[in-house]
């Protein structure tokens, strides 16, 4: 039977165990293509105080400055819980901030995890009355989640990573947390209308001194390239039409 992650006991732990090398904590930037346009993606995380703090930002060039159209923090902390006689690394969802531009207006999404009520606290602010206020949405039973735009860090520090290396067949199960929900619904289709999203990752092979990994959720597969020190080099969302390749890098030239 599985438990909710939060009520085990939490001890804190300093790396992620059997991988090599670890993700860079310092911004990196990516070319975001999708159907509306190639836009710039600035992605970055950083360990403090046994929480792994991430920060991405989508922006639009407008001659020498940008023009930020969607951003996001997300807070999780590091840290094991107990499974039969062992111990897994684990990342719990804390807390994330989002906000988007949706035809020129601005929507705002603020969560925190009430452990004691085993939920996920949203307040809404929009120009639209049915994305205001705030709400309170029940933790699924699980044990490792993921928010979306730490799903490239959250793998690494889930040992997820090294587990669909050492076990090529096999597919490890966790939730994605959409920090963009409810407004992500308004962004991509056929996705975010539930907060908690079942998801599953596995490794996909070795492409040109990258690894790959692919995550289905949703019903849709994502593909993530990481270099071997685990940063993420690349990303393609087929069924959303979305590319993520870095910014010298001609999306002619990506083999998907």
């Amino acid at each position: 039977m599985k438990i909710f992650f939060f009520l085990l006991p939490f001890l804190f732990s300093c790396s992620s165990v059997g991988l090599q090398g670890s993700p860079k904590e310092t911004k990196q930037h990516y070319s975001y293509i999708d159907g509306s346009g190639k836009f710039v993606l600035s992605r970055e995380h950083k360990l403090l105080k046994n929480k792994l703090i991430s920060r991405t930002q989508i922006a639009s060039n407008q001659g020498s400055s940008l023009k930020i159209l969607e951003k996001s923090i997300t807070v999780s902390q590091m840290g094991t819980i107990k499974e039969k006689n062992s111990r897994i690394l684990i990342l719990r969802p804390l807390a994330s901030e989002f906000t988007v531009w949706l035809e020129g207006k601005r929507y705002d999404s603020k969560m925190r995890l009430d452990i004691k009520k085993r939920s996920m606290s949203i307040e809404l602010n929009s120009p639209e009355p049915k994305w205001q206020g705030v709400s309170s949405v029940p933790v699924p039973q699980g044990k490792q989640f993921c928010f979306f735009s730490q799903i490239p860090d959250c793998l690494y520090h889930n040992m997820l990573m090294s587990k669909a290396m050492a076990r090529k067949d096999e597919s490890f199960p966790f939730y994605v947390i959409w920090e963009g929900y409810p407004f992500i619904q308004d962004q991509f289709t056929g996705v975010g209308s539930k907060l908690f999203e079942p998801a599953n990752v596995r490794f996909n092979g070795e492409q040109k001194n990258t690894m790959r990994f692919l995550v289905e959720v949703g019903g849709q597969s994502i593909l993530y390239h990481f270099s071997k020190s685990f940063d993420l080099v690349r990303m393609f969302w087929v069924a959303q039409g979305v590319t993520v390749v870095p910014p010298s890098e001609a999306v002619a030239e990506v083999e998907e």
